[in-house]
């Protein structure tokens, strides 16, 4: 599953998700973390200058820009491993 801490109104975290659909389609599913609800507070603290931030299986994948190549790979190795 992929994480993806963001919040309204940002730009770059609506590009990450249109990639995400446009190469990855399929292949994912998408959880959205809104950094600026109260809830979501300490990853306010954590991401508030740096989204998007993505995660795929609880582990860093990138921020700012969707990393094709790293996303890839590593959704690659999950789907070798469910064989």
């Amino acid at each position: 599953m992929l994480t993806l801490y963001t919040h309204d109104h940002c730009s770059l975290c609506d590009e990450l998700v249109e990639q995400l659909e446009a190469q990855f389609a399929g292949r994912y599913r998408l959880e959205k973390v809104d950094i600026t609800r109260k809830e979501n507070v300490k990853y306010l603290r954590l991401y508030r200058l740096d989204i998007p931030v993505l995660f795929l299986n609880g582990q860093f994948l990138c921020m700012h820009r969707l990393n094709v190549d790293l996303l890839d790979r590593r959704l690659k190795e999950l789907e070798r491993t469910k064989q």
